[in-house]
């Protein structure tokens, strides 16, 4: 930042309306700060007028590059075939030049033209031409630098691509959105966010205090901000978080560090999931998930589940690119892109090679896998379409377990080697249930609340130990399964609203968790569950095709507390699994030895 024009100080009439109070009519509710109970309205009028007096501004793009001390090009990552420069076309394979990559979305019918012996966009061209007048460092954009029509060559950029955008000096993301307003929002709502009043805010998990500093009271710019369609593509996921040197930028160059949306963007995620309204900002609450993550990818590689939780939330043109686009952020460059292969067949390598680098994250998502619909060698592959339908992201964080190296690979030659345990036959399993009725059966079991909760809803929603601690509560599966299946059976209303977060009331610590009931009650709507238990421990999965005898098997995946998947397999279809879930252990009972099995 720098010392800049004075930003225009905002009434203190003004920001009393974002909470709604009038004088010393408090509705902003309660916070503790010093161990004091204050307004919420009063620290942030405090911390507002604080933030206003700093008068910084972002700088330009190209004042922040020319500004650069020593600026080299990076020798570690794979070069591009060309860049444009000066409006030519350079080679930069053989070349140490710095260059600046661009992220944009292209035209939804872009226009093309011959230049300089190939076909480009003339969106491509109007935007080197744009920004070369700020700068004399080559460019990378792809519609331009990657010849569209020569198919080997076009391979071989895109296997590069995450290192083309590690590599460069700095990384453009284009967003039109953005204008002088947008960067002032931010710089502005990521002050707030360094003062004592959100400090606080945060350490007691008051994510509608959270929510309200930081985005200044739902600011109309945000909303603008982010309804960018740049956000919902699945390249520019990747293209975002591979280089710090990231700005968003705007048609007349105002730009904003990536990090710095990114930071708002956490309070904006924690409020969306803790509230029953279906948006937030005008976008759902699985776009704040997607969002919200791209800051956990800038730091280190992230696990192929996660990066489905991520990017799957967002579109391509052409499906093998929802595989394609993941490659960079989950470290799986050896996958070399080839658009004539069936997509099941680049879902199939994806998974597959993630596993033989022991990242079994991607199993998380195998229990939304349709196997009565599923082609053969995808019973265990999770799908985009399957993960952009779920509401949200589960709030579990499901980690890979490290298993011993296997040589002897049971099943076919068709689908995805997975490594399992048994935990027995299945000895006893219920009828057909509905959700109530499934409820009951566990309870006559002598399942407790946390455990009927995490069989239920643990992959959908998340465990209850992490509800727990995503609202500042505890104890709360009983309370959570109440709520549930009082929606379901009619006594709640999803439409009701009883929100303490916004009210006039202190903050008390736990309340939020009721959106969590409100997505549990959407789960296993009109669904018919069946209840299974082998000698080492219990599932509950929706009706399958399976018949005979059954085994459960322990996958290789688990969550900080050690709660596992597992795997529902038939004796008559072996090599094809029946159904997947959440398991919850026997006490003191084993498993089996580690086997690799092809599932198709």
């Amino acid at each position: 930042m720098q010392m800049g024009q004075q930003v225009e100080p905002v009434s203190q009439s003004l920001q009393m309306n974002i909470w709604k109070c009038e004088n010393e009519r408090h509705q902003c509710g309660k916070m503790i700060e010093h161990n004091a109970a204050i307004p919420r309205c009063r620290a942030y009028l405090r911390d507002h007028k604080n933030v206003t007096e700093r008068k910084t501004t972002y700088l330009t793009w190209h004042r922040i590059i020319k500004n650069a001390d020593n600026v080299k090009a990076a020798t570690t990552y794979a070069r591009p075939q060309n860049c444009i420069r000066d409006g030519k076309l350079v080679d930069s394979a053989s070349s140490a030049e710095p260059y600046i990559a661009i992220s944009y979305v292209w035209d939804t019918r872009p226009s093309f033209k011959e230049w300089e012996g190939r076909r480009v966009t003339e969106q491509a061209l109007h935007i080197a031409d744009r920004l070369s007048k700020h700068t004399s460092y080559a460019l990378w954009i792809d519609a331009i630098c990657i010849d569209q029509d020569n198919e080997p060559v076009k391979m071989v950029e895109l296997a590069k691509m995450a290192d083309i955008y590690r590599g460069a000096t700095a990384v453009l993301c284009l967003v039109p959105e953005i204008d002088q307003t947008t960067s002032r929002v931010v710089e502005h709502g990521t002050g707030m966010m360094d003062l004592d009043g959100f400090r606080a805010l945060e350490q007691a998990g008051d994510t509608h205090g959270m929510y309200m500093f930081a985005s200044q009271g739902s600011n109309e710019v945000l909303h603008k901000l982010f309804s960018s369609r740049w956000w919902t593509r699945a390249w520019t996921f990747q293209e975002a978080v591979l280089n710090r040197a990231t700005f968003l930028v705007g048609e007349t160059e105002d730009t904003i560090p990536i990090s710095d949306v990114l930071k708002i963007s956490h309070p904006i995620s924690r409020r969306a999931a803790t509230q029953k309204k279906e948006n937030l900002l005008g976008q759902l609450s699985s776009f704040w998930d997607s969002v919200y993550s791209m800051s956990d990818a800038m730091k280190v590689y992230m696990p192929l589940g996660t990066a489905m939780s991520s990017v799957w939330r967002r579109q391509s043109t052409v499906a093998h690119d929802m595989a394609y686009s993941l490659l960079g952020v989950c470290r799986l460059e050896t996958i070399t892109p080839d658009y004539r292969l069936p997509v099941e067949k680049v879902f199939v390598d994806l998974v597959d090679k993630a596993s033989s680098k022991g990242d079994f994250s991607w199993l998380r998502w195998s229990h939304l896998v349709d196997r009565n619909a599923a082609c053969e060698g995808m019973s265990m592959v999770p799908v985009p379409a399957t993960v952009l339908a779920t509401p949200a992201s589960a709030i579990t964080e499901w980690r890979s377990v490290e298993v011993p190296q296997m040589t002897v690979v049971r099943g076919g030659a068709i689908g995805v080697c997975i490594p399992h345990r048994s935990t027995g036959v299945i000895r006893w399993q219920s009828q057909l249930e509905d959700i109530k009725g499934t409820i009951d059966i566990l309870q006559k079991l002598s399942y407790g609340p946390e455990d009927i909760w995490n069989l239920l809803f643990g992959l959908h929603v998340g465990l209850a130990c992490d509800v727990d601690r995503a609202v500042g509560g505890s104890g709360l599966a009983q309370a959570l399964l109440n709520l549930a299946t009082g929606y379901i059976d009619g006594t709640f209303k999803l439409g009701d609203s009883e929100d303490d977060l916004v009210g006039d009331k202190p903050y008390t610590r736990g309340y939020g968790f009721t959106a969590y009931a409100s997505m549990a009650a959407k789960v296993w709507r009109n669904a018919q569950l069946v209840v299974m238990r082998s000698q080492g421990g219990t599932t509950v999965v929706p009706a399958h095709s399976g018949t005979g005898q059954a085994r459960l098997h322990r996958l290789p995946v688990e969550s900080h507390r050690k709660t596992c998947l597992c795997l529902v397999v038939h004796d008559s279809t072996k090599f094809r699994a029946s159904a997947s879930g959440v398991m919850v252990e026997n006490d003191h009972a084993g498993s089996g030895s580690w086997q690799f099995t092809r599932f198709s």
